[in-house]
Parts: structure tokens; sequence; C-alpha cells
């Protein structure tokens, strides 16, 4: 954010600074028009207009009852006044009805009635319904030609006459719709006039002001960034003075505002800045962090393949001599940490670091890979022999296994290294980096070759070894796994039960050894998905070979890592109540190696098996470094002899001894014997005449998918 140009709160002597918006000069048409167009005027006028009118029309009703009464008044009066004369003349002599009609044809009335004494004198039109004349004339009824009967009671001025009289009012409706016209055009004229004072009064009160205020808003409101601006001197003490005063002092309130929020700006301009350059920096240092080794200063992984795919781009292999890439690993060095810590065994890797850099004209070309491991590129000119490579390697290896000297102790490291030759073993950095790095875990694992150089058949060997794990993550639900069993007999050759032996067809590899994926399942942990897979396969087909008779034992084998889990022996329980066999058809063998692995563990989960009532079975005895005194308390039931002393029987003198005195020993704790790999009459006849319980191998029966058939029911 960047502060505005000339925004600030503080108010100069002659007033705020403000921007006058005065109202121009406009004619009665745009007046009217903008009147007009201002719903507020608008409504405002309106209801002015009309409340005129009804005041107006309250007012002209009872003037005009009025007025009507009036107007029959002066016509009454008149009527009576010409009676009164007529009778005053006719004092001195007698009426006759000439004299009436002439009174008639003189005066409003068009017929009268006069009596006295009983003599009543008649002319003119016949009256019919009188009313008096002093009352209210309008409410008196009218003939059709416009006229009211009216009476006057004997009165002195009517020389004791009762005057009965019909009087023409018929001109007083028109003088009354004259005087409602007149009425109406003066009402109209003053509603137009105090309308238009009205609107003039709105606009200069209101709307103007209304319409200056509008537009002061918008403006301040496209133009946020200058509040003052739009200040304007409070000219008025009313309500809308005291809008605009709230107008005003919001804008300063505004202004206050901005000139804060400015500084804010300022100030998080300047700590963005001081930011940025921090996170520049940091982020050279990471940058040296994640290319480089903090402990060393060598060329990290990353960087070093950089540099030697950058290196292979650039020499021209015609004229280059030979390259490889060499990776040294430090043996025990894990010890060495251990018995002289931490800090020396960075002072050594330091010191291993300078002697291996100290072969290397460009620190690009020379890296720690990772722990107590590091890489390097050795060059061979074209123009020398190729044995100088060699040469120089040894070279290298002989410089790092010099005795390294921290705080006046000797220590001594021993290299094991690792070479994949370019052109030969790869071309790219990660493919040579990866073959030497096989061929040095290659050299720590002989015990005389320290410098291995890389060969194709170790490349084919980790190749097969990745499709094969790849392979067994597939193989369950690829169905690539089957099971087979192979029958077991005891001395008289009766089958006892069987073995489940587990087989994979690869659908690449083909026909895959036990002996070579079993140990590989168990290095990955994926021994513990096949072996729950091979145990509820066993325990399915159980359920159907119990419900066809059979009455033996099958035994299936139990790795270390199912073993050590905490949750096998639950897994086994639940299955036995989902398939519904019974826990003394399951038999399971386990290796003395596993058992000898976590011996509390063991102990633990073969108690566990002995409460749900299975037979437990030791496999491949006599091969583990095993201690008796476990097996006497271990809940063991059967005990397996490995078919290494089976089959140099009845021959070797050692095998027999070995095989007898295994045979005495597991009865003698209570256990029955079984011997695997019986492939000769020879060896089956020996072992039945040293006390063996049971015999299997492929001369009483091979492994086969069927196992157990009805047919042959004899367990």
């Amino acid at each position: 954010m960047k502060p505005g140009v000339g925004v600030g709160v503080n108010e100069r002597a002659g007033g705020p600074a403000s921007v006058g918006f005065p109202l121009n000069r406009r004619t009665l048409r745009q007046w009217a028009k903008q009147l007009v167009a201002c719903r507020l005027c608008r409504n405002l006028t309106l209801t002015a207009f009309l409340a005129i009118l009804v005041i107006e029309a309250a007012i002209l009703i009872p003037s005009y009852r009025n007025y009507e009464e009036n107007l029959l008044s002066e016509r009454v009066d008149v009527a009576s006044q010409a009676v009164i004369t007529f009778l005053k003349h006719t004092q001195s002599h007698p009426i006759h009805p000439e004299d009436l009609n002439t009174l008639i044809a003189s005066s409003p009335l068009v017929g009268m009635s006069m009596s006295r004494d009983g003599v009543t004198y008649t002319a003119g039109e016949a009256i019919e319904q009188a009313k008096p004349a002093d009352g209210v004339l309008r409410n008196a009824p009218r003939t059709a030609a416009g006229a009211i009967d009216l009476v006057w009671t004997a009165d002195p001025t009517l020389s004791d006459y009762e005057v009965q009289a019909r009087v023409d009012v018929s001109e007083v409706p028109a003088e009354l719709v004259a005087f409602v016209f007149r009425i109406l055009g003066l009402s109209l004229l003053i509603a137009v006039f105090v309308t238009a004072v009205t609107m003039f009064v709105i606009d200069r009160m209101m709307l103007s002001p209304l319409l200056k205020l509008r537009e002061r808003i918008s403006h301040a409101g496209e133009d946020a960034e200058h509040p003052l601006k739009y200040l304007t001197p409070a000219g008025r003490h009313d309500e809308f003075g005291e809008v605009e005063g709230a107008f005003n002092s919001m804008l300063k309130q505004n202004a206050s505002y901005l000139a804060r929020l400015h500084l804010l700006n300022r100030e998080l301009d300047q700590l963005l800045d001081e930011r940025t350059r921090t996170l520049r920096k940091t982020e050279q240092e990471l940058q040296i962090r994640t290319l480089y080794d903090q402990l060393t200063g060598l060329a990290n992984r990353s960087l070093f393949e950089e540099q030697l795919d950058r290196y292979f781009d650039q020499v021209n292999p015609g004229e280059s001599g030979k390259e490889a890439v060499l990776v040294l690993g430090l043996n025990d060095f894990q010890a060495l940490n251990g018995l002289a810590g931490h800090e020396t065994g960075d002072r050594v890797l330091q010191e291993i670091a300078r002697r291996i850099g100290g072969f290397s004209a460009d620190h690009g070309h020379v890296a720690r890979l990772g722990g107590d491991v590091f890489g390097l590129l050795v060059r061979e000119h074209y123009r020398h022999p190729f044995e100088n490579l060699q040469a120089g390697i040894s070279a290298i290896i002989e410089a790092c296994q010099r005795p390294v000297q921290v705080a006046g102790k000797s220590y001594e490291c021993e290299v094991s290294a690792g070479v994949a030759v370019t052109q030969l073993d790869g071309q790219d950095a990660r493919t040579l980096l990866s073959h030497a790095e096989i061929a040095m875990h290659r050299a720590k694992k002989s015990p005389s070759e320290r410098v291995q150089f890389f060969a194709s058949e170790f490349g084919e060997q980790v190749h097969r070894r990745q499709e094969m794990i790849s392979g067994l993550k597939l193989a369950i639900h690829n169905q690539q796994l089957e099971l087979q069993f192979q029958p077991q007999f005891d001395r008289a050759r009766a089958c006892t039960g069987y073995e489940v032996l587990l087989r994979w067809h690869h659908p690449v590899l083909g026909s895959v050894s036990p002996a070579e994926f079993i140990p590989l399942a168990e290095q990955t942990g994926l021994i513990v998905s096949i072996g729950d897979w091979v145990l509820e396969q066993a325990l399915a087909t159980l359920k159907l070979w119990v419900a066809q008779g059979f009455r033996g034992r099958l035994a299936v084998n139990v790795s270390a890592m199912q073993l050590h889990d905490e949750a096998f022996a639950d897994r086994i329980a639940t299955l036995l109540e989902q398939y519904g066999v019974a826990a003394r058809y399951l038999e399971l063998e386990i290796t003395e190696t596993a058992l000898m692995e976590n011996v509390e563990r063991a102990m633990a989960t073969l108690n566990r098996f002995r409460e749900l009532g299975l037979d437990l079975a030791v496999d491949d005895f006599g091969t583990g470094y095993s201690s008796l005194a476990y097996f006497k308390v271990m809940p063991v039931s059967r005990i397996k002899i490995d078919r290494s002393f089976v089959s140099g029987l009845p021959e070797n003198d050692q095998d027999e001894v070995l095989c007898r005195t295994i045979i005495n020993m597991a009865h003698s704790m209570g256990c029955e014997v079984i011997a695997e790999g019986v492939e000769t009459e020879a060896q089956a006849s020996w072992l039945a005449l040293a006390g063996c319980d049971e015999l299997q191998g492929y001369l009483l029966g091979k492994p086969a998918l069927e196992g157990f058939l009805p047919e042959n029911i004899d367990i």
C-alpha cells in the first residue's frame, strides 16, 4: 500500500479546505422537471395540494348551505315586503281580487291566500303545504316550477291577516351553481398558489440542499483519498444543518483514519522492505542448505546429481577418458558414534570429507550423500591406461582409512566402496549413483572385497526384487496365490493331518519359490496380510473338510511378525467363530528363530493360543539358537525335525545322533516329534525305529491342491 497525495487533517485559519457546489441558474421548466423527478418533493407537493382541496371542500359545504338559505331569505323578504306594502295601500278600501293579481304580477309571488275574520282572499296558484316563513327555508318542499309555499301568521304588520303565499325561487339553483363555480375557481387558484409556494419552499429548503449533499457524498465516495476537499461551512441551524454537520464530522474522521492508515502503510512498507531483505537472506541461506551439507560443506545428493549430469552433457565422449562414480561408506560408524560420542563422529566425518575433497578439483563433483556415505566423480584421462582409475580409487580408499586424530585420540575408519563406470554401468548421474550404491552395499556384506565394481547381474537382482515386491502387493487381489496341502503320517503310515504350503504363480516371473518370496514378504511386512489370507483360506477349507468327515489337524505356518502381533490371537479367535471350526483341528507351526526373537512377547501370544485350545508345533527345530529352558515352559505340543538333519539318514552318523537326541529330548518334555523331508524308505524306517511319532515327505505324499478327499477317510 502506498500513501496518498495531499491528505491531512490540519485546517487553515480561514476554515477547512472545501469545495462549493453552487446551484446553477435553472429555467422554470428545468426547475419543474427537477421537482417532478424528486420523489420526496412530488409526494410532499401532492399531499399539500390534496390537503388544501380537502380544507376548501370542508369550507365549501356549509358555505353552500348558508348561501342557499340567504338567497331564499332574500326572495321571501321581497315577497313579504310586497305583501306588507299591499296591505298598507288597501287599508282605506276593501281588497279586490284584481288587486291581488296585480300584487302577484309585481312580486315573486305566484299564488296567494289572505284571511281575517273569516274572510279569505285568494289569487294565483293554489297553496298546498305552507311552511312558516320564519323557519329554515332550504328545507321547505318545492313545486315542480321551483316555488315554495309559506305562511305568515297574524301579525300587526300584516294588519292581522294570516297570509299564505307561494314564492317563486326558481332562480336560486342557477345562482347556487354560479356560486359553486366561483368558489371552486377561487379554491383551485388558492391551491395552485399554495402548491407553488410549497414547491418553492421545498426546493429551497430541502431539494436543492439535498441534491447538493448527495453530490458531495457521491464525489467524496469517488475521491476517498481527499475527504477534506468536500467539507462545507455549516450554514443552517435546523435538522438538515445537523445532517451536514454530521457528514462534515464523518469526513474529518475519515481524513483522520486515512492519515493514520497512510502512516501505517509507510510503517508496513518499511517493515516489508526489512522482511524482504531478511527473506532474501534466508532464501540464500536455505538455498545453500538445500545444496550443501552443513557439517562438511560438501555438495548434497541433489547438487551432486546436477553437477554430474552437467559434466556428462558437456564432455565429448570421443575426447574423454573413463570416469567412474565412487560411493564410499564408513563401516561400523554407528558404533563409533555410540562409543566416542556424536561430536567426535562429526569431527571424523569432517576429516574424511576433507580428504575425499582433496581428490576433486571441483567440489560439485564430490558430495556427502547422507550419514557416513560420500560420493565422488573419479576421472581418468584418455591417454592413461584403465588401471590408473583403479589406482586412483585405491588411493582415495587408503587416504580415508588412515587414522583420524580427534582431541589427541586416534580413530581408524574402515571403508567400503562401490564403483559404477560410465558408459558401462550407465550414462546419467542417477543411474550411475544408484548402481554405485548397490555395489557399495555388496562390498559392506563381503568379508574380503571392500571395493566392488557394479555388474549387470546386481542390477537384475535388484530389478527382480522390486518386481517381486510390487507383485506381492497385488498377489492376493489378483488371485496369484494358492494353497497346497502335504499329508502327514504316523509310524503306521496312517494320515494324521496336513500342512498348508503357500505357492505363488507370478504372471511374468512364473512359479516363485517360497524360499525366495517368503523372506522378502517378511522383510517388507507383507507377510502379515499374506499370513492372514492363508489362515482365512485354511479355515474355510477346514470347515469344508470337517463337514465331509475330516478328523485330523491342519498345520499353518506363522511368521515372526504375526507371532509378535498382539491382535493376532484375537483375529484367529474371530475366524474360528466365523467359520464354526473347533480349535483342535488347527495347528500353528512356529519357527525356532521366531520364538527366540522376543521371548516375552512370544510367550504371551503362545499362552493366548493355549487358551483358545490350539495345538502348537516348533518348525525347523535344531537350526536356530534356542534355549531349552524356554522350551520347558512353552505350551508346545509337537517338535518338527528340520529336513537338513533327515537328508543324511541313515548313513550320516552325526545326523543319526542329532535326530535321536531331538526325539528323546522332545519325548522327555512331553512333546511329539514329526520329521519333514522324508524321501526314502531307509529314512522312514530309521525314524520309525528311533521313536519318531510322525513323518512328512515326498515318499509318503506330495503337496496337492485337493488335500483331504472324503473317499479316502482314514483320520
